[in-house]
């Protein structure tokens, strides 16, 4: 029973699934914070609601980019594959995304010719900025590739005076006053060092960041609280596993705990392909004897 060896197996075989190399000659620790960076960076599109912002229908209609957002706006309708259009830098586990990481706010690259070297389109100068959780996606706007863009709080301002039911929950409803303003190059740098703010201040309203923030090490926080609670949690199936009477039918000799990942991370018996248990359920916190 190892099921940090497992693991690293499995993540191994999901990152060549995706498009990029995990080597094993590395602890189980920063191979999970590898997978995890570069899988939350891409997006899954489930059933989440589809908006756009008004002041973006004339670029649709008559912009120059129109045939490029209108193709990708449709793809998004049809549930379709949004990643070809992120930035090629995407797979790469060293490269954050601070107003994603920050805000859940993406960017596209208006074209629709295939990159000849990945599996990306070209990267275009026009981006195509975009809100995205669970439970929307939010076409916000047009931008071309400039200084400060990807630190510019006017993205969430179109969110603050528009669609403000999607950051209703990230309302502060504590006593804070007021926040210290920067502009968007100032916030640029101040992520690039490591330092999430927190707290922003939009118009009247003072909202926590949506995507909580990162870490001083560059990794989103939520990629680095997801590490810590999958590789806690595994250390407490080891130890509970231990004393598996309770959990199988198959003969003490036979028995035989390993780990895969089908939808989540799972824990079952080789032998008998019985699933056990799975992430991010645990059992009862008891001392094992």
């Amino acid at each position: 029973m190892n099921f940090e060896e497992d693991l690293k197996y499995e993540l191994q075989r999901l990152a060549k699934e995706i498009g990029f190399k995990i080597s094993l000659n590395q602890d189980i620790h920063k191979i999970l914070l590898d997978y995890l960076t570069v899988r939350m960076k891409l997006i899954e599109i489930q059933n989440q609601k589809i908006l756009i912002n008004p002041d973006l229908i004339e670029e649709m209609l008559i912009g120059q980019k129109k045939r490029e957002i209108n193709y990708i706006i449709n793809t998004a309708k049809s549930k379709g594959n949004l990643n070809y259009f992120l930035s090629k830098r995407a797979l790469q586990s060293n490269f954050h995304d601070h107003l994603q990481s920050e805000w859940n706010i993406y960017h596209f690259h208006l074209s629709l010719e295939k990159d000849k070297r990945s599996d990306f389109v070209k990267q275009s100068n026009a981006l195509l900025f975009a809100y995205i959780d669970d439970r929307y996606i939010v076409f916000l706007g047009i931008e071309t590739h400039k200084k400060g863009i990807f630190g510019d709080l006017k993205w969430v301002e179109i969110l603050h005076e528009k669609f403000q039911f999607v950051l209703e929950e990230y309302k502060d409803k504590s006593d804070i006053i007021d926040v210290t303003k920067y502009n968007s190059e100032e916030i640029q740098a101040l992520w690039s060092k490591g330092i999430s703010l927190g707290f922003y201040k939009i118009k009247d309203v003072i909202y926590h960041s949506p995507g909580i923030g990162r870490t001083t090490s560059g990794h989103s926080m939520a990629v680095s609280t997801t590490t810590m609670h999958i590789m806690r949690w595994l250390k407490n199936m080891e130890k509970q596993l231990s004393n598996y009477k309770n959990f199988t039918s198959v003969s003490d000799e036979n028995i035989n705990f390993k780990l895969r990942i089908k939808d989540k991370i799972e824990i079952y018996e080789a032998n008998s392909n019985s699933k056990i248990i799975e992430f991010p359920q645990i059992f009862k916190e008891v001392d094992v004897m």
